[in-house]
């Protein structure tokens, strides 16, 4: 006989107030990025080395987009596999699986495609002036920048390092130190974003959103929103299919 361990999936699952300010906090920070960009468009257009609507586009195809991540894809589906496999559901879970199934469909679209638009846009271009200021402020008028040098010489080189040099030409050599610091940066705020799904969704929420930076540089911010919309989607299918075996086999 086959014993699984019963461990619900959340303990103490946030508050659905806190969620909601915490989506509408980077939301918040998203118009307070477009109001900077436009402002430095309108008066200092060659701060940020892209146009405003740069990578509103699409370079290739979806399918080679999928394809050159597919490692992401069987990262996802392998890890909730396992952790559905090792665990039983709260039988409330299993009882309304199709209900959670919808409200996971909303939430990928609502992931891919506000995320991506706050995050990988406006927070990103956002970031590109703030820390060229900051670098002004601190010694970059005499020559040496305290942000240049911290980035160049520990940040960069060690997120280099853990995305497997995917975005070293972003990183450093394609558009100047800045955009890859504030990759870094938009990427810090989207990790943070993902906090209260624990360390574990904290740290991998890093490595997601680099990945989606990746896809946004090489085909373009559209494709970016489909690839994060069906990476959530891949985790949330996984999941439903959980339920319904369970609920299948009496665990309600």
């Amino acid at each position: 006989m086959t014993y699984r361990i019963y461990v619900r999936r959340v303990e103490q699952p946030p508050a659905e107030e806190d969620l909601q300010k915490k989506r509408g906090c980077y939301v918040v920070t998203a118009f307070v990025a477009l109001a900077i960009v436009g402002i430095t468009k309108l008066f200092w257009p060659d701060l940020i080395p892209f146009r405003f609507f740069e990578f509103w586009k699409i370079e290739g195809s979806l399918v080679d987009a999928v394809v050159s991540l597919w490692p992401l894809f069987l990262w996802g589906a392998g890890v909730t596999t396992i952790v559905s496999f090792l665990t039983i559901n709260h039988p409330i879970e299993n009882y309304y699986a199709e209900r959670q199934l919808l409200v996971g469909v909303l939430v990928s679209v609502w992931a891919g495609v506000v995320e991506e638009i706050c995050f990988r846009w406006l927070i990103f271009y956002g970031a590109i002036v703030s820390i060229q200021v900051v670098n002004w402020l601190f010694f970059g008028w005499a020559g040496f920048g305290v942000a240049e040098w911290f980035y160049t010489t520990i940040i960069g080189p060690v997120a280099d390092f853990f995305t497997l040099n995917y975005l070293h030409d972003v990183l450093f050599n394609g558009y100047g130190w800045f955009v890859g610091a504030a990759v870094i940066s938009a990427n810090g705020k989207f990790r943070d974003g993902h906090l209260p799904n624990g360390i574990f969704g904290w740290v991998n929420s890093w490595f997601m959103g680099m990945a989606f930076f990746y896809v946004m540089f090489n085909f373009g911010l559209p494709v970016a929103i489909v690839v994060h919309l069906l990476y959530d989607l891949f985790i949330f299918t996984v999941r439903y299919i959980d339920q319904v075996i369970e609920r299948a086999l009496g665990l309600i």
